[in-house]
């Protein structure tokens, strides 16, 4: 039996997000620029992913849905990361050393970022939000000016 592998492409100008399914599990979501992209979306679920995504652009609540993501490369602590971070509200920015004290390691700052650098899930476990401890845009894999762009479309001065 071969794998069900395909993409559903998300757009709401100016983001695209790109839902990667295999077996019916989300194992990868690509946040990138609309420009170029084409709607391309196949799944119930895209298209409630799609929905959330035209909400969170024109400004408003984001309802993500419930996404069978593929953890099964996510170490615990990853996981449990990702999983605080998804708790943090639009607008409100959280340092590395924040995030890792929630997650139960105070001092792993630095793997916390090594997680935010590797997340497999953008916008859904919004790693945009981790911002370093004094407030500076540090590194984040579409881009700081992304980044930029999404704190202050969630009201983060």
């Amino acid at each position: 039996m071969s794998a069900q592998t395909f993409t559903d492409i998300c757009v709401a100008d100016p983001l695209a997000l790109e839902i990667t399914w295999k077996d019916g599990e989300v194992t990868a979501l690509k946040l990138t620029w609309a420009e170029g992209k084409t709607r391309s979306v196949a799944s119930e679920a895209g298209r409630a992913v799609q929905a959330a995504l035209e909400a969170y652009v024109a400004g408003g609540q984001a309802d993500w849905p419930k996404l069978p993501f593929a953890w099964g490369k996510a170490t615990d602590f990853s996981r449990r990361v990702l999983e605080e971070l998804a708790q943090v509200p639009a607008g409100q920015p959280v340092s590395y050393g924040w995030l890792a004290a929630k997650a139960g390691r105070p001092k792993a700052a630095r793997a916390v970022g090594r997680v935010m650098a590797s997340n497999p899930f953008p916008l859904i476990y919004p790693c945009h939000r981790v911002v370093g401890a004094k407030g500076a845009l540090t590194g984040f894999g579409p881009g700081i000016d992304m980044k930029k762009y999404l704190l202050e479309l969630e009201g983060t001065k």
